[in-house]
């Protein structure tokens, strides 16, 4: 199974036809067959058609089939957009939930903390050039203190909160979605000397 992603995994099962196109009944299957199968070379099922009572002395149609199995959503495209947006990644990943809001308190807060930044230099810039009065003097640097220490909470909140989301995105479960039918081909392939009928197999994606 050839696929472009290593990582990618699929789920695998043969279906076998008698000469009347009628369904058979197979079981005894073991090998790169059934749930969770990873893509590579060197796959192998084996069949023992005496263990499901089938003989094969007709002539029999085998088809092996997969579908490959997609992740509900991308998470590096999920941790990107709460990079840029806190919130955003997480409205993606809920199929379109409010969570884009939290962006607006990210975004709300980081502004606050820079006015306030602004105006606590502002206040310190005052603070200094102040050289007669004392008493204005401490006014202007106890502005200046508590309008840096506004700044800094809003600051602080505001990249705890953007942090907060993109560790939250990035711990998400990420359950696989409904498996597609691909297209597959199977044929079959001789080779001389051997008595035995071999079956190639190739996936494309």
């Amino acid at each position: 199974m050839i696929s472009k992603d290593p990582s990618d995994i699929f789920f695998i099962w043969v279906e076998m036809l008698n000469k009347n196109g009628e369904s058979l009944n197979i079981k005894a299957l073991s090998g790169d067959v059934g749930e969770k199968i990873s893509s590579g070379k060197s796959k192998r099922i084996s069949w023992i058609p005496e263990k499901d009572n089938i003989f094969l002395n007709e002539e029999v149609t085998v088809e092996v089939k997969a579908e490959k199995y997609n992740k509900s959503f991308n998470k590096g495209a999920a941790m990107l957009m709460s990079a840029a947006v806190p919130g955003l990644g997480q409205t993606r990943i809920s199929k379109g939930k409010p969570w884009w809001l939290t962006g607006v308190a990210a975004y709300g807060a980081a502004v606050g903390g820079i006015v306030m930044h602004k105006s606590s230099m502002a206040a310190f810039d005052s603070y200094n050039a102040e050289k007669e009065d004392p008493v204005v003097r401490a006014e202007l640097y106890d502005q200046y203190t508590k309008k840096a220490n506004i700044s800094n909470a809003f600051l602080i909140s505001g990249a705890v909160v953007w942090i907060t989301n993109i560790i939250w995105v990035a711990g998400a479960p990420n359950p696989y979605q409904p498996i597609q039918r691909i297209a597959l081909s199977v044929n079959r392939s001789p080779e001389i000397g051997q008595s035995t009928a071999m079956l190639t197999l190739r996936i494309n994606f």
